[in-house]
């Protein structure tokens, strides 16, 4: 068996002083070579990556000219359908339309143009069926499964109360929405009227 070197404290061979050269923040952290990180940790603004010429915004923040670039053209690419009386909400907001009445009070007090409306039809939020396996998972040995037919018998006429359920909310659909002419026409003259 060879014998293990012996390398004393004091000696030249436990350590030596080296000259290191790296990336430091502007906090004094060391970062070696990540010269991306020890700029992000040092600074507080920078400028946009997509385009230069976008306002300069806070480090740890977005870009916001180009987020609403992004907004603007996904609206753009949505597809259109004939508004039928769903629910609608602003685009990328959270004011929402139930009925006719509400829209049309909403486009007439604020006295917006129908062209800049960006409206999108909204999908229901179903509630989900409630699976016992999975409520009592912590409960139930590895691969088990709840073996009680009364207890499995209350889960399913749950279930079929929660498929028969109405939306529990609305949310953003995938659909701008086209107004019907006739409603169109309804806020012309509302317009001219007042």
């Amino acid at each position: 068996m060879p014998e293990e070197k012996v390398v004393m404290y004091e000696s030249q061979e436990a350590a030596s002083i080296q000259t290191v050269t790296g990336w430091v923040g502007a906090d004094g952290r060391f970062w070696g070579s990540d010269e991306h990180m020890a700029r992000w940790c040092g600074a507080t603004h920078r400028r946009c990556e997509k385009n230069p010429d976008h306002p300069i915004y806070e480090i740890r923040s977005y870009c916001q000219q180009c987020y609403q670039e992004s907004r603007q053209a996904k609206f753009a690419g949505m597809p259109i359908k004939e508004w039928a009386g769903e629910p609608l909400v602003i685009f990328d907001g959270d004011e929402y339309f139930f009925d006719e009445d509400s829209l049309r009070d909403y486009i007439l007090d604020s006295d917006i143009d129908l062209a800049d409306l960006k409206l999108c039809i909204c999908e229901p939020n179903m509630p989900r069926e409630i699976d016992p396996s999975d409520v009592f998972s912590d409960d139930l040995p590895e691969d088990g499964e709840v073996r009680d037919q009364q207890l499995v018998a209350a889960f399913e006429l749950l279930n079929e109360m929660i498929r028969q359920s109405e939306p529990l909310s609305w949310s953003e659909g995938k659909f701008a929405a086209s107004l019907p002419q006739p409603f169109i026409d309804g806020v012309m003259a509302a317009r001219v009227a007042a």
